[in-house]
């Protein structure tokens, strides 16, 4: 049986990055783990930060350039966004009753890599005592909880905070299947409640915020991971959209023959854990 975990534990996780968000709660930013190894990340000062708007989450600089015209960085624009996403074709990999798998070749963001998206049912009779959303999005996001469940996560720091929602993530995971190394990410990322449902985004900053290279890790690419978690009296419901370059060339079909053992295996882990959580 250990032998067992170990090897789940290292194997390729598309999802470590889609459900890595820290942000603040209850009036507090989460403390993340300081064994890192990152180079001091400077923020600007809020006032050289210079925003579209009022609105905006995050500053001009940090958008990439194939976001602009594409992605409005407010609340509304990006729930307009998803809705969006949510709205289009995705030809069916995989479907049961409470996991359904599809993809698109490309999104308006990135005409190269696959857009793959993920929409999962989790009935509450499940749970001995029923999360709530927000306690289902701490077991995600915060790291004390996190590192408890999953093993994918080397690192995971909030390096800048931008406004109450949004912040800058740093986020290394562990090297995988033996031919994939650490990869080392720098996202901005913003989390929130709208209408009862649950948003989270996040997407890469450009590099010239910290060059990559940094003590030889991998720079990898989040071109866009979003998640919503919504509920009925009987349900869970999560649809997740996720577009990632990791910076290595696999085979998309060796990619697409483990998207389901490796949903699977994360799922597993994260709801047992939801289900003995205090």
């Amino acid at each position: 049986m250990d032998e067992e975990i170990n090897r789940n534990d290292t194997e390729l996780s598309f999802f470590q990055k889609l459900f890595s968000c820290c942000i603040e709660r209850n009036g507090r930013e989460l403390e993340l783990d300081q064994d890192d190894t990152s180079r001091d990340f400077v923020l600007p000062t809020r006032s050289k930060m210079i925003f579209e708007n009022d609105l905006s989450l995050f500053p001009n600089d940090m958008i990439l350039p194939e976001e602009k015209n594409k992605i409005k960085f407010t609340k509304d624009a990006l729930v307009e966004y998803i809705k969006n996403l949510q709205n289009l074709v995705y030809p069916v990999i995989y479907n049961d009753n409470t996991i359904k798998i599809s993809k698109r070749n490309y999104s308006d963001i990135n005409e190269k890599l696959p857009l793959i998206r993920f929409e999962i049912i989790k009935h509450k009779i499940f749970f001995t005592e029923i999360p709530s959303i927000q306690q289902m999005v701490d077991a995600l996001t915060d790291p004390q909880l996190r590192k408890k469940w999953d093993k994918n996560i080397k690192e995971y720091k909030i390096v800048g905070k931008i406004k109450k929602d949004s912040e800058i993530i740093r986020t290394v995971t562990n090297k995988q299947l033996s031919i994939i190394p650490e990869k080392e990410f720098y996202d901005k990322r913003v989390g929130f409640f709208k209408d009862n449902n649950y948003y989270l985004f996040s997407s890469a900053i450009p590099d010239t915020f910290n060059p990559p290279n940094n003590n030889n890790l991998d720079r990898a690419k989040n071109i866009m991971s979003i998640m919503v978690i919504k509920e009925d009296d009987e349900n869970f419901y999560f649809d997740c959209f996720n577009q990632i370059d990791v910076n290595i060339n696999l085979p998309l079909e060796f990619i697409e023959s483990n998207l389901l053992n490796k949903l699977n295996t994360f799922l597993d882990k994260y709801f047992n854990f939801l289900n003995v959580l205090k």
